[in-house]
């Protein structure tokens, strides 16, 4: 049996960070639904990475085969070979329970498919959309419902649920990752709760005068990351790879991808890699893109002065989250000026410039534009925008390629009206 990981169609609902990546690579918990596929089935079962396919839409796939050089994306071959296959929603978080489903069967929440198990759908070829294989899965299967006992995935709808659900998240994924945390730990750092739950990759770098409190939930500190003398993390919580924690109050439920660097206050946020908040400000509750830069003492209200639930902009329609804590939603190579100050529930699309003029951001700021002086405008600045990108890269080590370039120039147009 294969496992072939879809798009639904619904990558609207996790706007802006769906318009620069597959819903696949989005990033929760303490990785992205990719990575934790791979770390599921490669722990209870036998499947490794050359057996998982992986598709989205077609302007993704040349950027992100150049990038994730071992993934098979949009391979419709896969089609061609006999035998089952395992379909699985590409924001589902997995479970033991998808092995189980018997053959021709769907699992379903509501009108969504969370996971499938059948043969290869009929008349899929290397011309096949994914459409038309999600509507094999809904049109061609009979709906599997796993026992009450069983432990079953769920499927996200939205972005504001991978922020919401993000708590958990740490904690489901540490124990599916399967390491100890160690009962002893350096005399200078302080540490509240069990230090079982504290989990400190090799090389990472803990000053004195550090607090972890694992009351709540456990912490894990990524290989070669920094952690700064002065500095509160709260778990769960989760820091990448050679990020560094800058004398920060991290609160519980936060993600930083690798190679971030964080100060000020972060509350159960996300933040995907290689963003830049050096400086103080406050970021609660939201979910910020790669390669953004948050200037001196940007901060984001997450929280209505009426208390009332938060709407967010999606490019449909403003949904309402049924939540009261949501702060924004932050595009890949975003800017912001200091001092700038961003509106509850706020929608910034990828490769916007943010210039703070005492007021809070509009709603929703389109990708490509600039907010400035209260007014939103959209220059045809294309060429000096890659030049800064690629200043900015280079001095993390990465190359803006070309391909990446094709995808910007692709959002660029789609989202032109």
């Amino acid at each position: 049996m294969r496992i072939v990981v879809f798009e639904d169609g619904l990558h609207d609902n996790f706007y802006p960070l769906s318009l620069t990546r597959p819903l696949w690579e989005l990033r929760s918990g303490l990785w992205s639904f990719r990575e934790r596929f791979e770390h599921f089935f490669s722990r209870i079962t036998e499947f490794g990475e050359d057996d998982i396919w992986y598709f989205t839409r077609d302007y993704l796939a040349p950027y992100y085969r150049e990038r994730l050089l071992r993934a098979r994306i949009n391979d419709y071959s896969v089609f061609s070979l006999k035998g089952e296959i395992l379909f699985i929603n590409a924001v589902a978080y997995p479970s033991s329970s998808f092995l189980d489903m018997p053959p021709n069967t769907a699992y379903m929440i509501g009108q969504a498919p969370v996971a499938a198990r059948l043969n290869a759908p009929a008349g899929a070829s290397t011309q096949a959309s994914i459409s038309e294989v999600v509507s094999s899965i809904a049109v061609s299967a009979e709906e599997y419902r796993p026992p009450a006992s069983s432990v079953y995935g769920r499927v996200a709808r939205y972005i504001w649920e991978l922020v919401d659900w993000n708590p958990d998240t740490i904690k489901e994924d540490i124990a599916l990752e399967g390491k100890r945390g160690a009962s002893r730990h350096d005399n200078t750092v302080t540490i509240l709760g069990d230090t079982g739950q504290v989990y400190i990759e090799g090389g990472a770098v803990i000053e004195p005068h550090v607090l972890l409190d694992a009351r709540g939930g456990p912490i894990r500190i990524g290989e070669a990351a920094e952690v700064h003398a002065g500095s509160r993390i709260e778990g769960p919580c989760a820091i990448g790879a050679r990020s560094r924690v800058l004398g920060a109050r991290i609160r519980a439920g936060t993600s930083i991808g690798a190679d971030c660097r964080v100060g000020g206050e972060v509350e159960q946020s996300i933040l995907h890699g290689c963003v830049n908040k050096y400086h103080d400000g406050f970021i609660g509750h939201s979910y910020i893109g790669e390669w953004v830069n948050l200037g001196a003492l940007t901060t984001n209200s997450d929280l209505k002065n009426d208390y009332r639930n938060v709407k967010v902009y999606t490019p449909s329609s403003r949904k309402k989250t049924g939540l009261m804590k949501v702060g924004c939603f932050i595009g890949d190579f975003v800017k912001t000026s200091i001092g700038t100050l961003i509106n509850t529930g706020t929608s910034i699309g990828a490769g916007a410039m943010l210039v703070h003029a005492g007021m809070l951001t509009p709603f929703h700021i389109p990708p490509f534009c600039w907010f400035m002086n209260g007014e939103l405008a959209r220059p045809d600045w294309r060429e000096d925008f890659y030049e800064t990108c690629r200043t900015m890269m280079e001095r993390r080590n990465a190359d803006l390629s070309g391909a990446l370039i094709e995808l910007l120039d692709a959002v660029y147009e789609m989202t032109a009206e």
